[in-house]
């Protein structure tokens, strides 16, 4: 087994180094756990196979699921593979997968609208991006290039224990329109969830959809029960208070959900890929503040 600092160098220039086709040595830093699932002659077979024709990866993003694990995604220069790796706090590989992945950015419409996120505060990309690998909506069309915001101080989006609403910093805190139109849908007196249950019936829980020009419609949802601050038929500004952010519907912990469409139906429209006034695209890991002239 390599010494501390050898895996950190590892950690750091992982994407290089299987490039280069050093999977022998990074076969060195994995857990036993994983050598369990795993032999070296298999990890060597499928790594080879997979990095044919590469010379390259870049790092798209790192963020950590929790205080103790930390993920690092890496990209092909094509975006047609992609090599997920988590590492625990002694820089051991917990986990490692290795994927191709789809793009359907060449075929989907991007809005006509520039839009802001729903938000006045500092939020954190928790899922968003153009791959499925960065975005667990991709794969459903009409959701495709939603986001989920969190809110986090330090490397978790909760106080305490993390087992009531009120523990996360996301919870109760102000939701905006992302942009002047007007309310089609305003949905509230939906129970938040308690942490560990979800609402699947609903799975959009308390949540409002905005008319915009050019017949573009988002929707913000998993607000907080009786926070709905509009009702259909009200015209909004940039800006204007919709809500707060709740818990309900299928949601997991408190974070807000947010995506653009080109119908009001939710269930038929279809996503359209987010052009914002920063004129950056966030993806999962990135921190986003609000963007307000």
């Amino acid at each position: 087994m390599m010494d501390t600092e050898r895996k950190v160098n590892i950690r750091e220039e992982f994407g290089t180094l299987f490039a280069q086709g050093d999977f022998k040595e990074l076969y060195d830093c994995v857990s036993e756990e994983f050598k369990r699932q795993a032999s070296l002659q298999q990890f060597l077979e499928q790594s080879k196979l997979f990095n044919q024709g590469e010379q390259f990866y870049r790092l798209e993003t790192n963020l950590y699921l929790t205080p103790h694990i930390e993920q690092f995604i890496w990209l092909n220069s094509t975006q047609t593979k992609a090599i997920s790796v988590m590492f625990d706090e002694h820089n051991i590989i917990q986990a490692l997968v290795i994927a191709p992945i789809e793009s359907f950015s060449e075929r989907d419409r991007w809005s006509t609208n520039k839009y802001t996120m729903p938000i006045q505060s500092e939020w954190f990309v928790y899922w968003g991006g153009k791959h499925e690998v960065l975005n667990y909506h991709h794969p459903v069309e009409n959701e495709r290039y939603a986001y989920d915001l969190v809110v986090r101080k330090g490397k978790q989006s909760y106080k305490n224990d993390g087992m009531k609403n009120e523990d996360y910093y996301a919870y109760g805190k102000k939701v905006v329109a992302p942009l002047k139109g007007v309310i089609v849908s305003a949905v509230d007196g939906q129970e938040d969830n308690e942490i560990g249950h979800t609402n699947k019936k609903s799975p959009f829980g308390n949540h409002v959809i905005i008319e915009h020009e050019g017949k573009e419609y988002s929707v913000i949802a998993h607000l907080k029960k009786g926070s709905v601050s509009v009702k259909n038929g009200d015209v909004v500004r940039k800006g204007t208070l919709l809500g707060r952010c709740g818990n309900s519907g299928n949601s997991s912990e408190p974070h807000i959900h947010f995506h653009v469409m080109d119908a009001s139906d939710i269930e038929t429209s279809k996503s359209l890929r987010i052009q914002f006034h920063t004129a950056v695209e966030p993806i999962r890991g990135d921190t986003v503040i609000p963007f307000f002239y």
